[in-house]
């Protein structure tokens, strides 16, 4: 294991100012965050979306029961999770400022949402939205973007035979020159991929159009990319690396014992091949005897050598690859969730120098994030974040870069 030098040597003028979009979105367990310009006037709106929550809190407390409600009363509480909103979007103000409003897409279904993506389902020109369902479920669901966002959104049934999804991602995975859905299902530890229909508005879509990656294996992140150069995809889910050979999937492994992991790719090292950038993005919380690690993984001699960057951060369920302080090198953007119990949160930039080595500054903290972005808000041309917390509490966050 090699480490890679993360002391900063010069000062970094960057600052992210923090304002809160929304500090009570109306859905529990926040988990899906996707920015993207709904309305067509060049900012970035923010889809978000939850699974409901695990404890909901009483207006007033009962003798014996308290402010909580848990699911030790499973018929209250599934009576309360179809009042919440499971999927809606903020309206971005522009560069003026004001409220972020927000729209509802989804409204007391009881969907539970958790793996998600924007692809253009039906070819239309409107980003759709694609989401899967977490804990509990089974489904996988498009939503048909209207010509207005803030109308109604139609729900579609794409696939419900396996349970719990955490990740889906769109690429050409198959080097067929066709776009697919690659989705992976934990509870049911089955990684596939859908060929797109010819009309995508078919319940569920054809048996014929799905194909197993992968099974038997409890995986969280994906990414599709030419990890190699020879002009065709890879995919990266969790610490492995599949390719598909002679008509079958190959499976490459680049790191044991790496459990929940979130994946990036980007050239962080200036050899023109991108790299995988990994984090344990729920360690401690789900390996108590673990911290999450951050590192990122370069092939030398046909062997996947591991860089750390840290090795003790707080479930840094957000990983971002992109030049943050538009120096022309790929940065590496990291941030922590808070679950109750992580009091300061971090949000870690490791800025690179081009050429594999990185200097690590803290760039924001006290508020935590899960799947947070990074997107140009304001039109300005630098990059900032919008993100959200997952629970126990509930708020969507913008940090607006004011770097100079």
């Amino acid at each position: 294991m090699m480490q890679t030098p993360t002391e900063p040597s010069v000062e970094i003028p960057l600052r992210f100012r923090h304002e809160t979009i929304d500090d009570a979105p109306p859905s529990g367990r926040l988990s899906v965050c996707l920015p993207a310009d709904l309305t067509g006037n060049g900012y970035p709106d923010l889809v978000v979306g939850g699974m409901g929550a695990e404890e909901v809190r009483l207006p007033v407390s009962l003798p014996g029961i308290g402010d909580r409600v848990s699911r030790n009363l499973p018929v209250l509480q599934r009576a309360l999770w179809f009042l919440e909103d499971y999927v809606f979007w903020y309206e971005n103000p522009g560069p003026t400022g004001g409220e972020w409003k927000r729209h509802t897409i989804s409204r007391g279904l009881d969907e539970r949402v958790f793996a998600n993506a924007l692809f253009d389902v039906n070819g239309d020109g409107r980003l759709d939205l694609v989401v899967a369902q977490g804990w509990g479920g089974r489904n996988l669901y498009w939503y048909e973007q209207p010509a207005d966002p803030r109308d109604t959104w139609t729900r579609r049934t794409i696939h419900d035979e396996f349970m719990v999804y955490h990740d889906i991602a769109f690429g050409d995975v198959d080097n067929d020159g066709e776009m697919e859905l690659v989705a992976a299902s934990q509870e049911s530890k089955i990684l596939f991929y859908l060929d797109l229909p010819e009309d995508p508005t078919q319940q569920p879509w054809p048996a014929e159009c799905r194909h197993v990656i992968d099974e038997g294996e409890r995986l969280e992140g994906l990414a599709i990319a030419d990890l190699d150069g020879d002009g065709e995809n890879e995919l990266v889910a969790g610490p492995h690396v599949y390719q598909q050979v002679d008509g079958h999937w190959e499976r490459e492994t680049l790191v044991e014992e790496w459990y929940w992991a979130r994946v990036a790719v980007g050239d962080v090292d200036g050899d023109d091949e991108p790299e995988i950038v990994l984090t344990e993005g729920d360690s401690p919380h789900l390996e108590p005897h673990r911290p999450g690690r951050v590192a990122w993984f370069d092939r030398v001699d046909g062997e996947w050598e591991m860089h750390t960057l840290r090795e003790e951060m707080f479930c840094p369920h957000t990983v971002q690859v992109a030049d943050v302080d538009g120096d022309g090198n790929l940065d590496i953007y990291v941030a922590e969730m808070g679950l109750g119990t992580n009091a300061d949160p971090e949000h870690v930039v490791f800025f690179g120098n081009g050429d594999g080595t990185f200097d690590e500054r803290t760039v924001a903290r006290g508020v935590a994030t899960h799947e947070a972005k990074l997107v140009d808000v304001d039109g300005d041309g630098r990059l900032d974040i919008l993100g959200k917390s997952y629970e126990p509490d509930q708020h969507v966050d913008v940090w607006y870069n004011e770097a100079r």
